[in-house]
């Protein structure tokens, strides 16, 4: 299952996919993998790229992750690693 999001807080979100706490939808299903981040500063821009990437079929959507990360491995350390780097500058 590919899950597109938006959060705020995405430290927190995973956190709790981790644990498998989540109370909605995604929850049920173990989403537990963070394969691919778009960082955005303008909340406006973040929801039009969400809505965007919703509206692409399954395959684009593999094809861009593909792209960015080949083997589609889990980038959860490597990116909670650099947002920590960033906050402590």
């Amino acid at each position: 299952m590919i899950y597109i999001g938006l959060t705020n807080d995405l430290k927190n979100i995973l956190k709790k996919h981790r644990a498998l706490k989540m109370n909605c939808y995604k929850g049920n299903f173990g989403l537990n993998k963070l394969v691919y981040v778009e960082e955005y500063y303008d909340i406006n821009q973040a929801i039009e790229r969400e809505k965007e990437l919703k509206g692409y079929p399954r395959s684009f959507k593999s094809n861009l992750l593909s792209y960015s990360n080949p083997n589609w491995e889990c980038i959860q350390s490597y990116w909670m690693e650099n947002m920590e780097r960033a906050v402590a500058k």
